[in-house]
């Protein structure tokens, strides 16, 4: 079962991009080893002042009445 998310408190977008990545990772790196997902990559430059995130999620896809494509990203934590 997902633990409840918390709060973001970042005041703009890229900001709270970055927190929710790094939450993401908080939760993984919470689990055994032996059982631990490596789904969230984040990479630091000082030098450029760039940060990196890549996200690996597990997805459903499915049409609604419309026929129209739903994603939903599943739970993995």
């Amino acid at each position: 079962m997902a633990s409840p998310m918390t709060p973001l408190f970042s005041i703009h977008k890229p900001a709270a991009l970055l927190e929710l990545a790094l939450k993401l990772q908080t939760e993984e790196l919470a689990l055994p080893a032996e059982t631990r997902p490596d789904n969230i990559s984040i990479t630091y430059d000082t030098e450029s002042g760039v940060v990196t995130l890549a996200a690996t999620l597990p997805t459903t896809f499915s049409v609604d009445a419309d026929g129209k494509l739903v994603v939903t990203a599943t739970e993995y934590l």
